[in-house]
């Protein structure tokens, strides 16, 4: 499988695992990417998102990008590797990893 079709399904394993919806990630990246809120502008940039999603055409970079931005609010090894973390570590661990992570930030953030 190459690497955008490899990216894409990452991406949408992703969404389903944190129960996301595409248009929730478009919403996500247009929020990064812009500093207007113009609703029109959101619903195009959700339709070229869907199909971005599916199109070989789509470029590696890009989908890295928004891959970086779903995981953005993930910290460890789950937001640096998702690939090494998902494919080495039982689920049940990586939560429990995510949940050590926030706990240490709380205590040593004092959040």
């Amino acid at each position: 499988m190459d690497e955008v079709k490899q990216l894409q399904a990452l991406i949408k394993q992703r969404l389903l695992e944190t129960g996301l919806s595409q248009a929730q990630l478009a919403e996500k990246i247009f929020v990064e990417d812009h500093d207007d809120d113009n609703a029109a502008a959101l619903a195009r940039f959700t339709a070229t998102l869907k199909k971005q999603l599916n199109r070989p055409s789509t470029s590696a970079a890009k989908l890295r990008r928004y891959l970086e931005i779903l995981l953005a609010d993930r910290r460890g090894l789950e937001g640096r590797y998702p690939a090494i973390a998902s494919a080495h570590l039982p689920k049940p661990v990586l939560e429990q990893m995510h949940r050590l992570s926030a706990e240490l930030d709380r205590l040593l953030l004092g959040n």
